[in-house]
């Protein structure tokens, strides 16, 4: 079943696409991560498997988020580590699941070299065969952010060229629902800037 945005969303992503001080390339970028959020909202709102509580749908007027933050996209390749490295990922819950550490994404920000752990979490399930773990936290989580750390979702492919944009970053499941159990960011992947894009803390 497809979702109807709210009218004023529409309006807003349309509008912000006129914006002049980005380039032609870039508004198609932003206006792509506002109507993500947009359809992502919708079907919070609505969806039957949505991790919203009863209680916080009848009041639920949209996620929040930091404004676009082109300067906090990075493309590139992930440096694959030579042989598969056995490791687990903690859960919220003490739950443990065993992954690879797969590589890690290198980027320069603000002059500095930084790079980002990337782990595969081994699962039974086929749909997640290409699916790779990059969780982080940053110097606002706990404080705009939610506690445990945010995700952006990245999928394995034969070129090896990512896009690591934080203005995708979001939260886990167990940030709506403490019924939930959630991936932890290894500490390796603590970042000591602040990541102003993305989702920002529920409540």
């Amino acid at each position: 079943m497809k979702y109807l945005l709210p009218a004023g969303i529409m309006f807003f992503v349309i509008l912000f696409n006129c914006d002049k001080k980005y380039s032609p390339e870039e508004k198609i970028i932003v206006n792509a991560i506002l109507q993500q959020r947009a359809e992502k909202d919708s079907l919070f709102a609505h969806a039957d498997w949505s991790p919203l509580k009863e209680e916080d749908k009848e009041s639920f007027n949209g996620l929040k988020y930091f404004s676009p933050n082109l300067s906090l996209r990075f493309t590139g390749p992930i440096n694959r580590y030579d042989s598969a490295i056995r490791d687990t990922i903690l859960g919220t819950k003490g739950d443990i699941r065993p992954a690879l550490r797969y590589g890690y994404f290198p980027f320069r920000y603000n002059g500095k070299e930084y790079r980002l752990q990337v782990y595969k979490i081994l699962r039974d399930d086929p749909d997640y065969d290409k699916y790779l773990f990059l969780g982080f936290t940053d110097a606002m989580t706990d404080t705009a952010t939610y506690e445990t750390g945010r995700y952006i979702d990245l999928s394995e492919n034969p070129e090896n060229k990512y896009t690591v944009d934080f203005n995708l970053a979001y939260n886990p499941y167990c940030a709506y629902n403490h019924r939930y159990t959630c991936a932890i960011p290894p500490e390796e992947n603590n970042l000591p800037f602040t990541v102003n894009a993305g989702e920002k803390k529920f409540k």
